[in-house]
């Protein structure tokens, strides 16, 4: 069995056959490896400090083995460490909340927010790889640091100094003459800032806002307060069961207060403690989780506030794939659910390659809220439906009247029944008309379940109908917008060709996807819920959907990872298994390993790294091509054009909005100024708007790059790996060959033994084409990460003039204009060389990360050889091991040459039980990777056979189903139907059964 080519020949089968196999295998790997790590750490000893202790773990082998306990733990971590990042973003009240739960599978692990979701935590879910049973729910809290507390609580008592100035003669804002009141003029602009940041202080301090108006940042930031102790920590909860965890998490995912006691016991507070935290990761095993996926709950960018927007803008750059969530009622009357998403997110997006039906979907969460399927039905002019719900209404009612008439005639047959004066012939004849009159009954009661089966069907048909509906017209609309804004982009960026790719939209009700839930457990002591009208099945709840695309859009990154560590794992087997083979053959040697490897392998050593490197040539050359910033010199002479009329809008509100003309309020203007100019919440009229002018001047630079760099990092580069491991492949697998031959020329008893080694030297050549297609990988991950740094350079050009237009001394009539002059004339006069020096750093930066590839594969090669030589030479130690503990005459002359096969007695005695339970666990291993492609179902994975049983809940389920069909509720029992007159019916007419029987017995025995 060849791992690496069953590995690689799993690529023919189905999408989610291919991915489980690779999971089971790679399951598998991670499993036998940590066991044979602890079995060899737990049978190597430690070295003593005389020789003979030095020389008994050299004759086990201990410096190899501790070099394959290292690779394996560095293999395990590496696995645990992988991440990809899935961003669950949207506003208040969206629902994202209980969206991730129902995707953990997890009722109650994270609490549902309320409106303080704006400014809670960023919390991150990822799967928990530990198997004690006392931290099966865990989570770290990481806690703000002090002098961004700090810095924030100084700009709070600076507002209240500045709303004082607005109320006593408004001070340097004469000259800002609002008229719209005081909720949207600057004062209501202040005014707006400081209760929302008054309502933290309140949440951790208790204080209200008249008593922090004559305190100040040092009043609050004590050395032995509560919340001081919290800053710059770092707190971990573990828990054995989540009615244990959700309390203890929830008062650091929510507003739920917590006692907190400060340094040396000096207070003890009931304290909410989200306003001082950084972010949650909580720790969970889920089936959706698996394989790396990381669920990150974010809010929207239009609603992150000033102190939290570094630690979310982190996380907005590093997501792999989004996930945006909007309500279905709020998307109807909001223009489209794509405002969640700002133009610094879309235009970083779209320069990374994501911004397509693999990169992020939109959630019209919610879906069973207000619907109102008449309505819904009316407006579509489909009369007809309602007029058949009616019908079989009236129906039903009509015909549960007429069978209570049934129960009038029955109850007085079963009251004459009772009565002991009745001749039997009369007692017959109303036994008979019991029986009819109850066979009536049961038919027109069956008649009855079919017709309350129709409506139902009916009626949930019409539900599922008027969700469909809406959920049709919404997606329209937000493809119809996000069209509108592709286009836009196109005629912006120079050379743009890409097509507009629409984004996955899903309707979901997590409300009617638990009740369904619940109907699947065994436990006989719950009590199922009934499910939502309209939501027969889970595949209606849009749950089962969402799971099975984010599953496939995570596809590419962890099926390169699982097959990269399964590489190495495949090495890993190879070496421990050579190690302790007993298959060699007595031979007499004529030259020892080192003379061999100094006559012959170092010569073939330096071919293969000399061929190497010679195929690399070409390849760096097509590296060098794929530098997309080569020319910027047009699009630095655009992008002066358009800052200089981007700096002369700052001064509006909205100036690409329908009333571009109207002004910044003065207060919102002069804070994002003080802000220098980066991202800054605004908050009047009580509406929440997001400022970033440093954002919109990297973007006039992004938008004239974008096509060429996503042709060349994420077009172009991606095709040089296949030429690349086809190169590495031939010319590794010649020089295989050629250090075999030798070997057997050296042993030439060993072809067999020999022969059976060469799958182990060709599997090092796959982890150096892995290490080569991820260096490629990396070329335009670094390099996405570089360009998001655009903005945050041109600031640091900045930060000089929106100092001189921040200063205090400007005063008087006019101080807005004049403020806005300053930064006017820095964009016409020094612009270009702001420009040019971010646009030369970011150059600079790109050409290091692909520079960087050379050298990177130089090294790449040094790994591979110095793996394939040390496994060559634990090939030739092994037979020369072999020869000397058989005491061959021709080993004489080599005595004292190979240190490994000294040490005592006990020693070798310790290496041979070893290797046999060495043998004996990667005979396992063996088997759990012996799977045969060839001996699996090869079902599509669009259409999954019936009996094929997929590993994780996250592969299972279809798309929302576009008809409408009852499934297994319409075979349900409706309890509703039951009669308490059956039963009294079947005992009297059993009774009268028995008793005739009786007679008849009597009769036979009279006549006999």
């Amino acid at each position: 069995m060849d791992p690496i080519r069953n590995i690689d020949a799993l690529d023919v089968l189905p999408l989610q056959t291919r991915m489980r196999m690779l999971e089971d295998c790679l399951d598998a790997g991670l499993k036998y490896s940590s066991e044979l790590a602890e079995l060899i750490d737990r049978a190597v000893p430690e070295a003593d400090e005389d020789e003979e202790g030095d020389a008994d773990t050299e004759a086990i082998g201990k410096g190899n083995l501790n070099q394959w306990i290292e690779d394996a733990d560095e293999i395990s971590e590496e696995h645990r460490q992988f991440e990809i990042l899935v961003g669950v973003q949207g506003k208040t009240g969206a629902g994202k909340t209980s969206l991730l739960n129902a995707l953990l599978g997890y009722k109650d692990l994270l609490p549902p927010n309320d409106a303080l979701v704006a400014t809670a935590a960023i919390c991150q879910v990822a799967y928990n790889y530990s198997n004690d049973p006392k931290t099966a729910f865990r989570a770290e809290i990481t806690f703000r640091k002090h002098l961004d507390v700090k810095h924030e609580l100084n700009k709070f008592f600076a507002d209240i100094k500045l709303r004082d100035q607005l109320l006593n003669g408004r001070g340097e804002f004469e000259d800002d003459d609002d008229q719209e009141g005081p909720e949207s003029s600057d004062l209501g602009e202040v005014i707006a800032r400081i209760n929302a940041t008054a309502e933290k202080i309140g949440a951790v301090w208790g204080h209200t806002l008249t008593e922090l108006e004559v305190m100040s940042t040092q009043d609050l930031l004590t050395k032995n307060d509560p919340a001081v102790k919290l800053l710059n920590t770092t707190k971990r909860i573990n828990a054995a069961d989540l009615s244990t965890f959700a309390p203890e998490v929830k008062p650091y995912l929510d507003a739920t207060t917590t006692s907190i006691t400060g340094r040396a016991g000096a207070e003890t507070r009931d304290m909410a403690v989200w306003p001082l935290i950084d972010h949650v990761k909580v720790y969970v095993k889920s089936d959706i989780l698996r394989g790396g996926i990381v669920l990150v709950d974010l809010p929207g960018l239009g609603e992150i506030v000033e102190s939290r927007a570094a630690v979310a803008r982190q996380f907005y750059n590093k997501l792999t794939v989004s996930i945006v969530v909007t309500p279905s009622v709020r998307a109807a009357g909001e223009k489209t659910a794509v405002n969640l998403m700002t133009e610094n997110q879309e235009i970083n997006m779209r320069m990374s390659g994501k911004l397509d039906d693999r990169g992020y979907c939109v959630v019209l969460s919610k879906a069973d809220d207000g619907v109102d399927w008449e309505t819904t039905a009316r407006n579509q002019k489909r009369q007809k439906d309602i007029k058949m719900v009616s019908d079989l209404s009236k129906e039903i009612k009509e015909g549960d009247t007429a069978a209570k008439k049934f129960n009038p005639q029955i109850t007085k047959l079963l009251q004459s029944l009772k009565s002991r004066k009745i001749s039997e012939e009369e007692r017959t004849r109303m036994f008979n008309q019991l029986r009819e009159a109850r066979e009536k009954k049961r038919k027109h009661m069956k008649l009855q379940k079919e017709l309350k089966r129709q409506k139902k069907e009916a009626h949930w048909g019409q539900v599922f109908t008027a969700v469909q509906s809406r959920s049709t017209i919404l997606a329209k609309e937000i493809n119809r917008y996000l069209k509108e804004r592709h286009a836009v982009f196109m005629k912006s960026c120079p050379g743009a060709k890409a097509p507009y790719c629409p984004p996955k939209i899903f309707p979901v009700s997590v409300r009617a996807y638990w009740p369904l839930q619940k109907k699947n457990e065994d436990d006989p002591d719950a009590m199922p819920e009934d499910p939502m009208v309209g939501f027969p099945e889970e595949a209606y709840t849009g749950i089962p959907a969402l799971k099975r695309w984010l599953y496939k859009a995570t596809i590419p990154p962890r099926e390169r990872h699982m097959k990269a560590l399964l590489h190495r794992l495949v090495g890993l087997y190879y070496n421990l298994q050579t190690w302790s083979d007993k298959e060699c053959e007595r031979i007499k040697l004529h030259m020892t390993p080192e003379e061999l490897q100094e006559e012959y392998l170092d010569a073939e050593y330096e071919r293969l790294e000399f061929k190497l490197k010679a195929s690399a040539k070409p390849l760096c050359r097509q590296v060098s091509d794929c530098n997309p910033l080569k020319d910027t010199t047009e699009a630095m002479k655009t992008c002066v054009k358009q800052c200089i009329d981007q700096v002369n809008n700052w001064i509006y509100k909205d100036p690409e909005g329908e009333n571009r003309y109207k002004k910044l309020h003065y207060a919102t203007f002069l804070a994002i100024i003080k802000a220098g100019g980066g991202v800054f919440l605004s908050r009047a009229g009580g509406q929440n708007k997001i400022y970033d002018w440093m954002e919109g001047l990297a973007h006039l630079f992004k938008n004239q790059i974008c096509s060429q760099w996503v042709t060349s990092l994420h077009e172009q580069l991606p095709t040089l790996q296949g030429p690349a491991r086809a190169a590495i492949d031939a010319r590794w697998d010649f020089r295989i060959n050629s250090i075999l031959t030798i070997l057997k020329r050296q042993f030439p008893n060993q072809k067999e033994y020999l022969a059976s080694k060469e799958p182990a030297l060709k599997a090092i050549k796959e982890e150096v084409k892995d290490l080569i297609c991820q260096a490629l990988i990396d070329i335009a991950v670094n390099s996405d990460d570089v360009h998001k740094e655009l903005a945050a350079d041109i600031k640091a050009k900045w930060k000089t003039t929106f100092k001189r237009a921040a200063d205090p001394k400007i005063k008087g009539k006019g101080t807005m204009e004049r403020r806005h002059k300053i930064l006017n004339t820095f964009s016409t006069h020094k612009d270009n060389k702001t420009y040019k020096d971010a646009v030369t750093k970011l150059k600079k930066e790109v050409s290091e990360e692909i520079n960087k590839f050379p050298k990177g594969l130089d090294a790449i090669w040094r790994i591979g050889l110095d793996k394939l030589r040390a496994h060559v030479n634990l090939i030739m130690d092994k037979i020369v091991e072999y020869e000397k503990l058989g005491g061959d005459d021709g080993m004489e002359d080599m005595e004292g040459e190979g240190d490994e096969v000294g040490g005592s007695e006990e020693s070798r005695k310790q290496k041979i039980v070893l290797q046999e339970r060495i043998r004996t666990m990667l005979n396992r291993w063996y088997f759990a990777w012996n799977t045969s492609p060839d001996d699996v179902p090869m079902h599509d994975a669009e259409e999954p056979g019936q009996d094929e049983i997929t590993k994780a809940s996250s592969t299972n389920g279809s798309d929302i189903p576009t008809k409408f069909s009852l499934g297994a509720l319409a075979d349900g029992e409706d309890e509703s139907m039951e009669d308490p007159l059956d039963a009294i019916i079947d005992l009297h007419l059993s009774t009268n059964l028995m008793e005739d029987d009786v007679k008849i017995k009597e009769e036979d025995v009279d006549s006999d």
